[in-house]
């Protein structure tokens, strides 16, 4: 009746392939105000503001268990997100993460104003609908894991500093979260600097002076990464983004996806099939997943919990 709109933010790169751009959301809400999944005139509103209750419990469980993200907790209006999801025969989705850091979406991305409120992704959660879903009706979520699981917490730390990349493990070393402080002393735009941590909590550099803070969105790729912002050889040598950033130079061309093992050699994949009742949840930022071909109609229902975005005050006052 109207109130799915197709998912045009993720379009397959063939654009004249229509079976493949058949995803459909009904919405909490969107730019322009409530969307018709909060709406109490529209389809089983009850059912809908139960699932609501039940997520919101599991939300607050895990703003209190998970490391660093306390700001899960808060409830403020258009925030987290929930919503149905169609897709139709022949629809997928390619590899992506469903967050990235400030720097990473708009050059200087830290140093611009936020809207009052300002949230990001941090975890995203699916429930399946469709009874009887077998291997050869496709629509599998592929989920891109690290191989080896890694030393310590991943996706985000302290304020706005949320996980880039990696360092794979080796013989030596375990594997180990690349995260992104955008707020080191420096000279103006050029106070960017990558850090990763032990099993210990203990923070570790990966070089001696900032970088300049439009270098990864204008440049994205290992290739550059390792040269310019990674100082030890052997750090270099294991350093991984966790995805190339949609920059300017890589938007102007043609990237092939990794295989299996992802760009570094340092990845699995899981497939998780869509039946009914399957809940599936990870972490917004370091997870890249896709959806394989579907075979037939599916439906689920989607969300993400939010995380607050810090001002320049909110951070000032918080080591006062």
């Amino acid at each position: 009746d109207g109130q799915f709109t197709n998912f045009i933010l993720s379009r397959n790169p063939n654009k004249a392939d229509r079976a493949a751009n058949d995803r459909w959301i009904m919405p909490s809400f969107s730019s322009s105000g409530d969307g018709p999944f909060v709406n109490p005139t529209v389809g089983n509103f009850e059912l809908r503001q139960s699932l609501k209750f039940r997520m919101a419990q599991v939300k607050a469980t895990l703003a209190k268990g998970l490391t660093d993200r306390q700001s899960l907790a808060n409830d403020m209006t258009q925030t987290h997100e929930m919503e149905y999801l169609r897709y139709g025969e022949g629809a997928l989705l390619g590899r992506h993460v469903d967050e990235h850091h400030l720097e990473l979406k708009r050059p200087n991305g830290s140093k611009l104003p936020l809207k009052p409120n300002a949230s990001r992704r941090s975890i995203t959660w699916l429930i399946y609908l469709n009874d009887e879903w077998d291997e050869a009706d496709g629509g599998q979520l592929r989920l891109h894991e690290r191989a080896s699981e890694a030393i310590a917490h991943v996706g985000a730390r302290r304020g706005n500093d949320l996980q880039v990349g990696w360092l794979r493990r080796t013989s030596d070393y375990g594997e180990q979260p690349v995260f992104l402080d955008p707020n080191r002393d420096g000279p103006e735009n050029e106070t960017c600097m990558l850090y990763t941590m032990d099993e210990s909590g203990n923070e570790r550099d990966l070089s001696r002076k900032p970088f300049a803070n439009v270098a990864l969105y204008l440049g994205g790729g290992d290739r550059l990464a390792r040269r310019f912002m990674v100082d030890d050889p052997v750090d270099a040598e294991r350093f991984h983004l966790i995805d190339a950033p949609k920059s300017l130079v890589s938007s102007s061309r043609l990237v092939k996806g990794p295989g299996p093992m992802g760009e570094d050699g340092g990845e699995r994949i899981r497939d998780i099939l869509p039946r009914a009742g399957t809940l599936v949840m990870f972490d917004s930022v370091s997870l890249p997943h896709e959806v394989l071909q579907t075979n037939r109609e599916r439906f689920g229902v989607q969300g993400w919990f939010h995380e607050k975005i810090y001002t320049q005050s909110d951070m000032n006052t918080s080591t006062s």
